[in-house]
Formats: C-alpha cells, sequence, structure tokens
C-alpha cells in the first residue's frame, strides 16, 4: 500500500520505517527541511536502537521517502497516519493545536484524492477527540466521514528507546474504528504482522491508551514508594519486586524503583486523563497520587546524598544518566533535570555524564560540566549519583 506518516518524530519515524520494512511504499511529512532533507539522505534525526540502520536500508530501496509536501503525499495515499505532537498546556490538557493543524493540511490533500482512503490517528488523544474536532476538520475537504472516506484511531504503545523493536514486535494492535470498512482498510496494513489485533470504537482506543500509560506509572510510582521503605529498612528492593513480579497477575515488568518517570509520554498523559476525568465529574485520587508520589521521588536522591553530606556546599557530585530513561537521548521531564537543579541550589559542582543525552541536557542546564565517560565524571567528584 502508499502509505503517509504525517510527523518524524519518536512515533512517526519509527512507524514509517517499519511499514516500509513490511513492503509499504512509504511517504514520511514534516514541516522541517532540514529533518526532511536527513532523512531522505538515510541520517536519523533522532536517536532510536536500529533505526538509522532500518532508515538507511528502506532509503536505498526507495521505500520510504520524506517531504514537505502534505498535499502530494495524501494525494497519493491509501492510508494516512497523523503521528504529530499533543504536548500538555499549563492547565493539563493536551495541546491539539499540531493535530488540528495536521488535519487541516491532510483535509487539502484530500481534495486531490480521487477514491477512498483512510485517516488514522496515532497521535495520543483523549477520548471524543477523533469524533469531535479531527473528523470535522477532514470534512472541510468536501467528503464525507465514513462514506467517501474511512477513519480510525490506532494508539502507539512504543517504549522510546526501543520503539522500532515495540512497532515491528507489538504485544497487540488496537484498532478504533469510525465503521466496519475503516477498520477493514486499516488490518489489511497490518495483515502480516504478529500480534492480536482488537477491533474497537474511536473513544475506546482513545482510552485505551491513556489507561495503558496511566497504570504502568501507577506501577513505577507505587514499587518507588515500596523502594523509599525497602531504604529504612535495609531491604533490597530488586529483591521484592522480583518476588512480586513471579505473580503472573502482577508481572514484574515495570517494578524497577528509581528517581521516577519522565519523558514525554507518562507525566504528560497521566495528567491529561486527570484533568479529562475532573471535566467529566470523575475523582481521579490514584492517579493524582501517582504524579504526587512522582514530583517527590525526583529528587529523593539528593536528600539520601544529604545523609552522607548535610552541606553540599563546595562538594563536586557526578551525575551518571542525564535522559529520562536508557537507550533515549530525550530528556523531557527527565528526574536528571530536577537532581541538577537542586544540587546547584544546595551549592555543589556538577559533572554530569550520559552516551546519548548531553547535547539536549546543555539547553537545560549549559554551565555545569559535562565529560567524555563516566569515569572522568567519577574523578575527584565526592559523590556519584546513578
Amino acid at each position: 500500500m502508499n502509505i503517509a506518516v504525517i510527523g518524524t518524530g519518536y512515533v512517526g519515524l519509527p512507524a514509517g520505517a517499519g511499514f516500509a520494512k513490511h513492503g509499504h511504499d512509504v511517504k514520511c511529512v514534516d514541516i522541517d527541511e532540514e529533518k526532511v532533507e536527513k532523512i531522505n539522505n538515510g541520517e536519523c534525526p533522532i536517536y532510536e536502537e536500529g533505526l538509522p540502520q532500518l532508515l538507511e536500508e528502506v532509503v536505498t530501496e526507495g521505500k520510504l521517502e520524506a517531504t514537505t509536501d502534505t498535499v502530494s503525499a495524501v494525494k497519493n495515499a491509501d492510508i494516512v497516519f497523523l503521528a504529530v505532537g499533543t504536548p500538555m498546556d499549563k492547565e493539563g490538557n493536551i495541546n491539539l493545536d499540531y493535530i488540528e493543524q495536521a488535519s487541516k493540511d491532510v483535509a487539502e490533500g484530500m481534495k486531490e484524492r480521487e477514491g477512498y482512503q483512510t485517516i488514522v490517528v496515532k497521535s495520543t488523544v483523549v477520548p471524543t477527540t477523533t469524533e469531535e474536532k479531527v473528523i470535522p476538520i477532514l470534512e472541510q475537504s468536501g467528503k464525507e466521514a465514513g462514506e467517501d472516506f474511512g477513519v480510525c484511531m490506532n494508539p502507539e504503545f512504543l517504549r522510546e528507546g526501543t520503539a522500532l523493536d515495540d512497532f515491528l514486535n507489538p504485544d497487540r494492535i488496537v484498532i478504533g474504528e469510525l465503521d466496519e470498512k475503516s477498520g477493514e482498510a486499516l488490518e489489511e496494513v497490518y495483515s502480516d504482522f504478529e500480534a492480536p489485533i482488537m477491533r474497537t470504537s474511536l473513544k475506546a482506543a482513545e482510552l485505551i491508551k491513556y489507561a495503558s500509560n496511566s497504570l504502568l506509572a501507577t506501577k513505577i510510582s507505587f514499587i518507588n514508594e515500596i523502594g523509599n521503605l525497602c531504604k529504612e529498612l535495609g531491604i533490597d528492593v530488586y529483591e521484592v519486586a522480583d518476588g512480586v513480579g513471579m505473580d503472573h497477575r502482577i508481572e514484574r515488568s515495570f517494578l524497577d524503583s528509581g528517581a521516577g518517570f519522565g519523558g514525554s509520554c507518562f507525566p504528560k498523559d497521566v495528567r491529561a486523563l486527570i484533568k479529562f476525568m475532573e471535566d467529566n465529574g470523575e475523582e481521579p485520587r490514584i492517579l493524582e497520587d501517582t504524579i504526587s508520589v512522582n514530583e517527590d521521588q525526583k529528587t529523593k536522591l539528593v536528600e539520601q546524598l544529604k545523609q552522607h553530606y548535610p552541606d553540599l556546599s563546595g562538594k563536586t557530585i557526578a551525575v551518571l544518566g542525564l535522559s529520562f530513561k536508557p537507550g533515549t537521548d530525550d530528556i523531557r521531564q527527565s528526574p536528571a533535570i530536577d537532581i541538577i537543579s537542586e544540587l546547584k541550589e544546595n551549592g555543589a559542582e556538577v559533572k554530569a555524564y550520559d552516551p546519548k543525552a548531553i547535547e539536549n541536557m546543555k539547553e537545560k542546564h549549559p554551565e555545569i560540566e559535562y565529560t567524555s565517560d563516566y569515569q572522568e565524571a567519577l574523578e575527584n567528584a565526592d559523590a556519584g549519583l546513578i
């Protein structure tokens, strides 16, 4: 099939490369001309394990091409995926500016298209967004949803750092469909993926994404509370997590105690679901506590450090790990940002190292010392925070 993917970030680019690997002809669309040029040269503009190699392969084979021309890409596409960002505003709502603009651009391309095509929302949006926001914009093309074109909601369940592998080897594929014909068109795209396919309503698919991320975030906050208790009692929290995770109803993943969750998904999605529930008259008590525990957890490392050095003035502290998780260069909502700020406020000198995220962290903390390896960061340091 001919596929257009609008957006070339941590969702759109792995998806585009993955579809190309499965034999589809893919056009990736982005407004950033520099990023488009890189992709067309086989260069990966983001760090994701395995993605640079696959991107170079599918570009060389002519299965994937990037463009800034949305109208042309949409005109020639059987399936169009909307994979633009939905960042959070100050009130906790998702910002729909990007997806609304992308929908307008897609509608212009749909005017040029002859024959049926399916538009798929892959961006993370709260329930009713596809029906109440996206479809009315798409119908500005003069075409009717469910008749002249199909509409689906296809949430992504990709982990940064392993996004390509997650896309190629998914646990499940969720298809929210406007009508049966829409769902069948999208299911055909995934026909050779080895994963169970769930077909449901647009709203249910939207909520499945938020519920999944919020439950995983809650697991992390829960084990962090248990971990804080373990430190007081002299217990290895990872042994506790191993024992708990042996229960098949609970499962071991996301039970690693640490400095809290970050990134572009969990903090944003949990807060967006909280706001959405409040707007719909529900009280999101568990989710509010999940966020509260996580915020407190970010600087627990500094509190523990003060048990050894009550006065951090003049101390040199190494911070090892700057991205929000291993295997990525993404520092969005990274606990390291808060940890470094807390150390600076306490008068400490900071040396920092990360294999991928140093350049991104320099935008947040340009004045600290960055090292070329972890040994250099630890050299002459009074303490190291991992």
